[in-house]
């Protein structure tokens, strides 16, 4: 079963535009939007165990620019 995590970063710099397209360059991640609000990108990954999220969200943190990775994955009942 394939899992499911949102991921919302927050940026104090560089453009969310770039970093959107930073984001879809990493492993595991299939989407990737610019938002207005709270959070400048919300990206969407998916990986085959969610003990493989913290590694993304790690890869998500080394681009430049980026201040706050919040990652929620989804639960289904």
């Amino acid at each position: 079963m394939v899992e499911t995590a949102y991921l919302l970063i927050a940026l104090d710099r560089n453009t969310p535009t770039a970093v959107a397209r930073d984001v879809l360059g990493i492993p595991g991640v299939v989407n990737a939007s610019v938002t207005m609000g709270e959070f400048d990108v919300i990206a969407i990954a998916e990986q085959d165990e969610t003990k493989g999220f913290p590694g993304i969200s790690a890869a998500v943190r080394r681009i430049e620019g980026v201040r706050t990775v919040v990652t929620c994955v989804v639960v289904t009942p």
